[in-house]
């Protein structure tokens, strides 16, 4: 998912959503709308679709919330941090 962004204000895209849908999808960007300054609405490309989504928001939540109430680990290589889950899961290394 693009970190980018833009705003286009309502007045503005008024008459041309096709060109202000095309730049989003194109850029890899989210177009906000705004309206006398303030976001009310947004274009999200439709390969980003999915995190937006209201059960992928809730688990960002949960893992924000885990994060910061030092409910996470640091693993010193993804071979470690895939042993490990392997081990919680009773699997082992072929």
């Amino acid at each position: 998912m693009s970190d980018s962004a833009f705003e286009v204000p309502l007045n503005e895209a008024d008459g041309h959503l096709p060109e202000v849908i095309s730049a989003a999808s194109e850029r890899g960007a989210i177009a906000y709308l705004t309206d006398h300054g303030r976001r009310v609405a947004a274009i999200v490309p439709a390969d980003d679709a999915w995190y937006w989504t209201p059960g992928w928001q809730a688990a960002e939540a949960e893992a924000d919330a885990d994060f910061r109430e030092g409910r996470s680990r640091r693993f010193d290589s993804m071979e470690d941090l895939f042993t490990e889950s392997d081990a919680i899961r009773g699997e082992t290394s072929a």
